[in-house]
C-alpha cells in the first residue's frame, strides 16, 4: 500500500484540488481502493466529497475517542473512495499536543498506525493525506505515515524566491521522518505568460527535489467545482485543468510504479 501526503506549508497552492483529483482518478480510472485522509481543521477536502454533518473524523482519531479506523471513515458515494473527514476540532487536538496536556497529547504515530492497521486488513490499496499549511499535530502524523510527498507551487516570484523556504520545509519533513521521500513539485495555475513561464523554468532548473513534467493549467472551472463540491473530473472533465490532471496522474503512476502494486 502506498501513502502520499500532499504538503506545502504555504497556503494557497493548490494542495486540496491536488488530493482530491489524485484520489478521484486513482479511485475511478485506475481501480485504486483509496483512503483520502483530510488533516487540515478547515476542512475543505471534505467539503469537496462529503455532504455536511457533524463528522468525528480524524479528530476522534487523533483525540482518542475513535479506537479504530473504520469508525471515522466515511463512504465518498464513489467507487473505490472513502474519507476521513477533518473538522475544527482538529485545533483542538494541536492545543492539547502545545501543552502537552488532554486526550490528544501523543499523535504523532496514530496515522501510521492507521496505515499499518489497513495493510494487515488489505482494506486499501492507496491513502492520500491532504496536509495545513503548518506543521500542526495532524501534519506531523501524516508525515509520519507518508511514503511519498507531493509538493504543489506556484509558478510565481514568490515560490522561485523560495527555494530555500522550500529546502528547510523538507529537512524539517526529514527530521519527522527520514525515510520520506519527495515525489515531486506540481506546478499549478499554470498560463501563457512569460512571468509564468520563467518562474517555471527557475523551478525546474533550481528545486531541489524533482518537478514533475506535466503542469496544470489554471481555469475557472476548478473554482466552479469547488462551489459544486465536486472533483473537477466531475464538474467539467473536459476542462484544461481535468485533462492535466489526468496526465499527472498517469505520470505519477508510472514513476511511482503504481501500476505494478
Amino acid at each position: 500500500m502506498r501513502t502520499f501526503a500532499i504538503l506545502n506549508m504555504k497556503g494557497g497552492v493548490g494542495k486540496t484540488t491536488t488530493a482530491v483529483n489524485l484520489a478521484y482518478l486513482l479511485a475511478a480510472e485506475y481501480q485504486r481502493r483509496v483512503l483520502l485522509i483530510d488533516a487540515d481543521a478547515q476542512a475543505n477536502a471534505t467539503h469537496a466529497l462529503l455532504p455536511d454533518g457533524g463528522y468525528s473524523g480524524l479528530a476522534g482519531l487523533l483525540g482518542g475517542f475513535a479506537t479504530v479506523y473504520d469508525e471515522v471513515v466515511v463512504s465518498s458515494g464513489l467507487p473505490n473512495l472513502d474519507v476521513i473527514p477533518a473538522s475544527d476540532e482538529l485545533w483542538g487536538v494541536d492545543l492539547d499536543e502545545r501543552t502537552g496536556d488532554g486526550p490528544a497529547c501523543g499523535t504523532a504515530g496514530v496515522l501510521r498506525d492507521l496505515r499499518d492497521a489497513a495493510m494487515e486488513d488489505d482494506a486499501y490499496d492507496v491513502i492520500v493525506i491532504d496536509c495545513p499549511p503548518n506543521f500542526s499535530a495532524a501534519c506531523v502524523s501524516a508525515i509520519n505515515a507518508a511514503n511519498s510527498i507531493i509538493i504543489p507551487v506556484l509558478p510565481d516570484a514568490f515560490s522561485a524566491a523560495g527555494m530555500a523556504n522550500l529546502v528547510s520545509q523538507i529537512d524539517g519533513v526529514r527530521k519527522i521522518h527520514p525515510d520520506v521521500r519527495v515525489a515531486g513539485c506540481l506546478v499549478n495555475q499554470w498560463h501563457r505568460a512569460d512571468v509564468v513561464e520563467d518562474a517555471t523554468a527557475y523551478l525546474r532548473e533550481h528545486s531541489p527535489v524533482p518537478v514533475f513534467d506535466t503542469v496544470i493549467r489554471r481555469t475557472d472551472k476548478v473554482l466552479e467545482s469547488t462551489w459544486a463540491r465536486e472533483p473537477v473530473q466531475v464538474w467539467s472533465p473536459f476542462s484544461s485543468a481535468a485533462r492535466d490532471y489526468r496526465a499527472w496522474v498517469r505520470e505519477l503512476v508510472a514513476k511511482e510504479a503504481l501500476e505494478n502494486e
